[in-house]
């Protein structure tokens, strides 16, 4: 048993454990309660288009850029530079000016005074520098009001924040971290080709290819453990003809009719979940892992024919928390001709928020309804489990109970949403590794 190690979670993180993993000699099964593996990461296919569930964007430095290239999978896409328009007092009849998200967009943009552009020329500079390595313990809107005087530029900076956070509770949100994610962003995001499931896709190749057995359908309800974990109990499971039989779970002695409700043996287990379910499954030992706070937002997902205006493909709200970006501007995720639209409001949502992406969809995409193909709206969507607060960090991926670990974007000191799931569970993996 030694060398047997469980993943309960098929999103990003669990299946980068379990190639990490599984190339080192473990013998690895992973249990997936869904169908399909992927999590938040899936990508639905509707007429053509490609549809992520929820805002992705892959930062080319970030950790999750490092875990890719040690697995040896590939990230293809476009770089999302567009010509950016803010949006200030109104989103109907409001003004429009140009973005500022770097040198010469500052210089040019009329959003901003002297001053301000000044005081926004240095804060980048500073970012681009240090990230956030001299923030200190202190909110992100405590860091933009000590380094910021013209009242503009610090809406300019929350709204920038909020974009590449996914947060707009800048009261509460760790400045370090954030500081770090701009860094990131101002070094460039990519969206995905054929949308997220392409990656999806290729770990689940590499992971089948590195000898990783895959339960789906299954349902974990509990691990069993006395300070050291002695098993894993399953509710009812599925098993895949293609990649698994009971000895797949290397434990020949069970029989087909043992599987339901099962208490499985297992010395090391891997929660790639939320955690809420990561702390039902670890009973008491996981109580604090419920003082996570997720980040929500309202999602507005568009196919269209044609693009009505092909100029005009990103905006950010300044003084209203929302943004829309054409993907299909940037990345093959729409038939030839066709274009896809993300728009989102950060925050939960109320009844007036897919009225209100919708007069965002008008104001920059006037005569949309015309060439609608689809469309989809996701009211407070989860996108990412863990608000990180100042003082308050996110737990180890290696936990007080002997054998178990936690990984996901909520678990580890490194990076935020899919670049924390990936930079955790490459942190498991060798925690797993060096204790054997």
């Amino acid at each position: 048993m030694g060398k047997n190690v469980v993943i309960v979670g098929g999103g990003l993180a669990g299946l980068a454990a379990s190639i990490y993993l599984a190339r080192a000699g473990r013998t690895v099964t992973l249990f997936e309660k869904r169908q399909h593996l992927g999590g938040r990461a899936i990508t639905s296919l509707r007429h053509g288009f490609r549809f992520n569930l929820g805002a992705h964007a892959f930062y080319r430095t970030g950790a999750g850029a490092s875990v890719y290239r040690e697995l040896g999978i590939p990230v293809r896409g476009g770089l999302a530079r567009p010509k950016a328009i803010a949006l200030v007092h109104d989103l109907v009849k409001g003004e429009e000016h140009r973005l500022p998200t770097g040198f010469f967009s500052l210089l040019g943009t009329g959003l901003l005074s002297f001053r301000g552009k000044r005081e926004m020329a240095s804060m980048l500079f500073h970012i681009r520098r240090h990230g956030g390595s001299r923030a200190g313990s202190r909110s992100l809107r405590e860091w933009i009001d000590a380094h910021l005087t013209d009242a503009r530029a610090r809406e300019v900076t929350r709204a920038l924040m909020r974009l590449v956070t996914f947060s707009d509770d800048l009261d509460h949100l760790d400045a370090a971290l954030a500081l770090t994610q701009m860094r990131l962003a101002l070094r460039g995001a990519v969206y995905v080709d054929e949308g997220w499931q392409k990656l999806v896709d290729s770990m689940h190749s590499a992971a089948v290819a590195s000898g990783v057995n895959f339960v789906s359908n299954s349902r974990i309800v509990g691990v069993v453990q006395d300070g050291a974990v002695r098993a894993i109990e399953l509710g009812g499971l599925e098993l895949d003809s293609d990649r698994m039989d009971t000895q797949a779970l290397a434990m020949p002695e069970m029989r087909p009719e043992m599987i339901e409700g099962a208490l499985i043996p297992a010395e090391t287990v891997i929660l790639a979940v939320d955690p809420v379910t990561a702390a039902e499954l670890a009973g008491d030992a996981g109580r604090a892992w419920l003082q996570s706070r997720p980040v929500v937002a309202s999602c507005f997902d568009v196919a269209l024919r044609s693009l009505p205006d092909p100029k005009r493909l990103f905006a950010l709200g300044i003084d209203e928390p929302v943004y829309l970006s054409v993907q299909s501007a940037f990345a093959q995720v729409a038939p030839r001709g066709g274009a896809l639209v993300h728009l989102l409001k950060y925050g939960s949502a109320d009844p007036s928020t897919e009225r209100t992406l919708e007069s965002l969809l008008d104001r920059i995409q006037p005569g949309w309804r015309d060439v609608l193909v689809h469309r989809r709206y996701l009211p407070s969507m989860t996108v990412s489990n863990a608000l990180v607060a100042p003082n308050t960090p996110r737990p180890s991926p290696v936990t007080s109970i002997r054998g178990l670990y936690i990984v996901g974007d909520w678990v580890g000191e490194e990076g935020m949403l899919s670049d924390a799931a990936l930079a955790s569970a490459r942190a498991a993996a060798k925690a797993i590794l060096a204790s054997a």
